[in-house]
């Protein structure tokens, strides 16, 4: 068999196959088409020499916002520049808008996006104005069409729940978007923030929903000041099936509340960006190697950190048949990474810093069988208004 790209000597981490070690592969047709310890170069053009690198499936990111009709979206190729190649938009955009984005973004990224559909019509529109300080914005009926209309890209619905988004009116809103979900048979995301209750939404989540910015941080009522540490209903959503993510964002991840959860051996089932246009830059600078370099600054292994961020993301979307692994057969999204030594400074959402001692730099990006170099993709962010200083006057405040 002859390759249309081959990658030798690479040390493979793929979770689904419990590998971890070194292996190689062959692509043909946008595909992954062999995977063995050792494979016959002859015919292949373009044969890669990973020796010293490692090599994993792309990288999906399970929460950012890729629809820039928004004050929050960015091109989803800022991702793709760093190794993810599926990324998964949150909610940027509610039924009203979802089509255009599809029409706009979609059907044209050189990554593979997918949207969660918000409960609210106009999608996250700006972070001045909660999107459901009204709740006559959302619309179950309609969000739950939409994703019909839409079913190989949109994934799921979205809600926010929290002071700043729902006001005193979150358990109908979290109400409204889980009658969505049902009627669309999806799961639903529930980004969590200051003012939410969460073990009223832990108790109503279902089997495969999501519960995002598990650690933020911001009066996050998942701990308790007992023995036990944490409160009962984090235990019996997780064995319901709840997934819990991260989504950094820029006021999403607690330095803090990581260690408390992982001191009583609660680890995060998915890793996340939340990438949007507030945390692109200074004084964040977030790429999901960042947010990997970061769980291994906890303690996570570096098996742990690969799983997080491409079988668990693929699973949660049902999606594992296609993406998150290097079986043949699979769509072709690989990434080619070093693990640098040496010390690395690294930020929570509360501008507090830590220091790790390695960091993920990623080498090659293969996407749909195409590789490209890591800054392939020139993207160009959006201008800051005065409006936007309300973001980083909010991250400054609770530091």
């Amino acid at each position: 068999m002859s390759f249309d790209l081959l990658i030798q000597n690479a040390h493979v981490i793929d979770p689904a196959q419990n590998w971890d070690g070194p292996a190689e592969v062959g692509i043909s047709g946008g595909k992954v088409v062999a995977f063995s310890p050792r494979l016959d170069p002859t015919g292949c053009s373009d044969v890669r020499d990973a020796r010293g690198l490692y090599l994993c499936p792309g990288l999906i990111d399970l929460h950012g916002h890729w629809y820039e009709a928004g004050l929050f979206g960015i091109n989803a190729e800022f991702g793709l520049n760093h190794g993810v190649t599926t990324a998964v938009d949150a909610g940027t955009a509610g039924f009203a808008n979802f089509p255009d984005f599809r029409r706009t973004v979609m059907d044209h990224s050189r990554a593979n996006v997918l949207g969660f559909v918000h409960i609210s019509f106009m999608g996250l529109h700006a972070a001045f104005a909660g999107e459901l300080a009204n709740l006559v914005y959302a619309k179950p009926v309609e969000t739950a069409a939409v994703i019909e209309r839409h079913r190989d890209r949109a994934v799921g619905v979205k809600v926010r729940i929290g002071e700043m988004m729902t006001a005193d009116h979150g358990d109908a809103a979290l109400e409204m978007a889980l009658q969505a979900a049902e009627m669309a048979r999806v799961p639903l995301m529930v980004h969590i923030s200051k003012g939410a209750n969460e073990r009223e939404i832990l108790d109503r989540l279902r089997p495969g929903d999501i519960l995002t910015h598990c650690f933020h941080g911001r009066s996050n009522r998942i701990f308790t000041g007992d023995a036990e540490g944490l409160i009962p209903q984090l235990k019996l959503a997780r064995e319901r099936g709840v997934w819990f993510d991260i989504g950094h964002g820029c006021g999403s991840f607690s330095w803090e509340s990581a260690h408390k959860a992982f001191e009583h051996h609660f680890y995060p089932d998915t890793i996340s960006t939340d990438l949007h246009r507030y945390c692109v830059g200074d004084p964040f600078c977030l790429t999901l190697p960042v947010v990997m370099s970061k769980f291994l600054c906890l303690g996570m292994s570096l098996p742990e950190v690969i799983l997080k961020t491409t079988l668990a993301p693929a699973r949660a979307l049902g999606r594992e048949g296609k993406i998150g692994h290097l079986r043949p057969g699979a769509q072709a999204d690989l990434l080619l990474f070093e693990v640098r030594n040496g010390e690395f400074q690294f930020l929570d959402t509360h501008l507090r810093t830590r220091t790790g001692i390695q960091l993920i730099e990623p080498r090659l990006v293969v996407r749909n069988g195409l590789s490209y170099k890591p800054g392939a993709f020139p993207v160009e962010l959006r201008e800051l208004y005065d409006c936007d200083q309300f973001v980083f006057d909010f991250v400054k405040s609770s530091a």
